[in-house]
This record gives structure tokens, sequence and C-alpha cells, in this order.
């Protein structure tokens, strides 16, 4: 249980999140940066896997089985397989667990994922399938003892009701089995704060990780505001805009970077998940700042 064992420790956790690559040189380059991060002894790394019934899901499905696979070969952390229950029934979900573990994975993050028009667009049930990130979880716990993560939102879900609801279903998760969550990417730390307050008075007292996304490049803003739904810090924004692209608008984004995960940490934050867009660079700059 490295995975759960990295959450009880003294130190913050450490994990890195990447995305399937596309084809055979993205997949060695995904495999030298991981190799490269490794060196920062993260406690676990993972792979997302793609939505299933949008376009291209079922490929992004393969990419990540296979991948997650071969991280072995370039990192000694720990493992976490994604999985999304959209598209799938449960005969399947139970085939790609199993594929999983056959694999040596040591841990799944539990997503409903996006039906096909996006996070916002109405749900669609698969035949057979499941509807709520609660229910995988359940049938997850019921085919293996491994750690479960589930997805938390500091500014809320797309589709929830108010944010307390969504902390109810944050509870939720919890008392299905999920024993760790992984906060959306964010820009705040209060906001993070917020969300761990708010869950608390529902009942999630599960191990909240805040999820953490370098900024090098201006082109990334306007999609990284999209994805998180989360506004961005006037501070950054005044500093991305005052920053030319190339190596200042770099240096500013470490610069932001260490500054905010160490009030993340300061403030009692168990850990630091990057999403490294299969980067390495600033997120090791960021690590190293903080003199980790």
């Amino acid at each position: 249980m490295r995975i759960l064992n990295a959450l009880r420790k003294d130190e913050p956790s450490l994990s890195f999140e990447f995305y399937p690559p596309k084809d055979a040189a993205a997949a060695a380059a995904l495999r030298e940066r991981a190799a490269r991060l490794e060196a920062l002894a993260p406690d676990f790394v993972s792979i997302t896997y793609g939505a299933g019934g949008g376009a291209g899901g079922a490929g992004r499905q393969e990419a990540s089985i296979g991948a997650t696979a071969e991280l072995a070969q370039a990192t000694s952390a720990a493992r976490l397989a994604h999985l999304t229950l959209a598209g799938h029934s449960r005969a399947e979900l139970a085939e790609v667990v199993g594929r999983f573990l056959d694999g040596g994975v040591e841990g799944f993050m539990a997503l409903r994922g996006d039906p096909p028009g996006g996070p916002a667009a109405p749900w669609l049930a698969t035949d057979g399938g499941l509807t709520y990130a609660s229910e995988l979880v359940e049938f997850i716990r019921s085919l293996s003892a491994v750690p479960i993560g589930v997805a938390a939102f500091p500014h809320g879900h797309p589709t929830a009701e108010s944010l307390e609801h969504d902390a109810e279903v944050l509870a939720m998760k919890q008392a299905a089995g999920a024993d760790f969550a992984v906060s959306q990417v964010l820009f705040d730390a209060a906001a993070y704060f917020r969300l761990v307050e708010r869950a608390a008075r529902h009942g999630a007292t599960l191990p909240i990780i805040p999820g953490v996304m370098p900024v090098t490049a201006s082109s990334r803003i306007e999609k990284l505001e999209r994805f998180s739904g989360a506004p961005l810090p006037a501070a950054l924004l005044e500093g991305v805009a005052s920053a030319r692209d190339g190596e200042d608008l770099a240096r500013f984004g470490i610069d932001w970077g260490v500054r905010f995960v160490g009030e993340l940490l300061a403030g009692g934050a168990p850990g630091v998940h990057f999403y490294t867009l299969n980067s390495s660079n600033a997120t090791e700059a960021i690590w190293r700042g903080l003199g980790r």
C-alpha cells in the first residue's frame, strides 16, 4: 500500500500525472521525462484515461493501459491507473480493472468521465454500466483491495447543484470506499483550504491532494481557465501579461509555482499532485525550488 503510506508520512507526498502518448516517438519522450522526474522520488505516477463515448476514446484507453504498464521501465514509483465509467458496461469495466492489475498498478483513480459533449453536457448512461463515480468506487472495491482515489472540485463540478452538494458527493465517494482525493487543477490556495473545510463538514475527511499545473506559456492560460473552471488570480494574470513568452514567462511561472505550492504545503496540504502535461522542466524546477 505504498500510495496510502505516502499520505501517512510526515513529509508531503509527491505525484505526477501524464496523458497517453499519441505515437511511438511521444511514448519514448514520455518515458524519458518520467525517468527524469524519477530523480525527485515521486510516491506515485499516473496516466489519464480517455472518456469512453468520445471520439477516439477507445484508442486513448488502450494507450493509457499500455503507457501505464510501460511506466514501470521509467520509474520505481507506485503506478496509479485512471479509470472512467463513461461508455463502459460493468463487464467491460471488470475487464479493464483486471488488465490494469495484471500490469502491476497499485491503485486507481475512479472517475465518472465526461459525456461526449463535454463536462457540462447532459449525461448519457451506458447500457449495463454505471452512472456515478461513487458506484465505480464500490465496483473497484468489490474486485480489489488496492487504494482508490477520486476527484475533488475546489470550485464545484460543472453539474453540481451547489458547492455544499458537491461536498456531499465527495463524502459519498468516501463512504463507498475511496481512500483519498486529488483536486481539479487550481491556482488559489484559499480555494483549496475552503474545499477541505467544506468537505470535512459533510463527512469527507479523506486526504485531499491539491492538483497543480505549472504555467509556462501564455497560450495555456485560457485553456487552464476553461479546463479547471477556476478563476485565475489577478497576480497570475498580471504576471503572465507582463512577461514575454520564452525564458521570462517560464521564470515567472516557476517562481509563482514555488510560492503557490509552498503556501499549500505550509497550510497543511498532505502533498502535491502535478499535472505535468507530459513535460518535466517546470515541474522539476518548482519542486526543487521548494528545497525538496
